[in-house]
């Protein structure tokens, strides 16, 4: 349905936003473990909590989609199938639950997509990073070694800024 290079192909199919090959989960959905996060891609290696607070968006686009796929759901119910308020209220609360764990993931690689390109170069970039990473070194310049493949580059570590010369 979505091909690589689509943003909904990353979202739905819960892909790295930058190379669209690493999972962002390192448990299916149906586990119960909400959270269980990859740090970085496993392929491309891409940090995914970009920031300290990071994922309060997503938080709102969680809130967004329930309460979207919840009211649509009642209406449907309601208009419908023609079903009593208790039977409404069953249905949206054990829709709520089960699609908690999912509507959760789904919110934070949104998030995670609405911050991060597709780049299908990214393997070039990141042999360049570190090329030029080596020379610094060879030159004595202090560079930040866990930015090697985390950052997406002209953000977020001193040494990336140096080797591009932000």
């Amino acid at each position: 349905m979505f091909k690589k290079g689509d943003k909904l192909y990353s979202i739905v199919g819960m892909k790295c936003p930058r190379c669209h090959e690493g999972k962002l989960w390192r448990t299916p959905f149906h586990n119960l473990k909400l959270y269980d996060m990859y740090e970085n891609c496993p392929v491309c290696g891409l940090k995914y909590e970009q920031e300290p607070g990071f994922w309060y968006g997503a938080m709102y686009m969680a809130y967004t989609f329930s309460s979207g796929a919840l009211l649509i759901g009642m209406l449907v119910c309601m208009f419908v199938l023609k079903w009593n308020l208790t039977q409404i209220f069953t249905a949206v609360g054990i829709t709520a639950l089960i699609g908690f764990t999912y509507n959760a993931r789904l919110s934070r690689s949104a998030w995670l997509n609405m911050m991060v390109s597709y780049n299908p170069n990214w393997k070039k970039q990141n042999e360049e990073r570190e090329k030029k990473r080596a020379e610094l070194k060879a030159q004595g310049v202090d560079v930040d070694e866990v930015s090697s493949l985390t950052s997406q580059g002209r953000h977020g570590f001193e040494s990336d800024n140096k080797i591009f010369k932000v």
